[in-house]
């Protein structure tokens, strides 16, 4: 899988990946741009975590 998703990061992915990866915001973004398994493994993690609660946060509160 390489890095196609580009238009999907968000504002704060990076740190986050930083974070996941132990390492700063500008590795983990070069990590990403280079196609690393584990960094590429990590931003759909996020990616797809971060559209799962905004559409459960949502459908919360249709419901309340």
């Amino acid at each position: 899988m390489e890095n196609k998703e580009k238009g999907k990061i968000n504002y704060g992915d990076y740190q986050l990946l930083g974070e996941l990866l132990s390492v700063s915001s500008d590795a983990a973004r070069k990590r990403y741009k280079r196609n690393e398994k584990e960094a590429l493994k990590a931003m759909e993690k996020i990616q797809e975590n971060r559209k799962r609660f905004v559409l459960d946060y949502r459908k919360s509160l249709q419901t309340d």
